[in-house]
């Protein structure tokens, strides 16, 4: 279901939006907000990374491969 709303542009993003024919800007409103969602997510997500990595310790190279040939190992028939 569509939504109408009202919002406050600057006057930047209302010279780009004002070149798009009427029919296909909110199409291009909703294309951007769900770009910007997606970013953002996946910044708040590299952040939570960084923070989970600061407090792990490190893990030798050798150790995880070892781990990926475990796993593999298990899931063969």
């Amino acid at each position: 279901m569509a939504r109408r709303v009202n919002i406050m542009m600057d006057e930047e993003a209302w010279r780009v939006i004002e070149r798009l024919p009427r029919g296909s800007r909110s199409r291009a409103v909703n294309a951007a907000i769900r770009e910007w969602s997606g970013t953002s997510r996946r910044r708040e997500a590299a952040a939570r990374m960084d923070a989970l990595r600061d407090r792990l310790p490190a893990v030798e190279t050798d150790r995880i491969v070892q781990w990926i040939r475990e796993g593999r190992e298990r899931r063969l028939p």
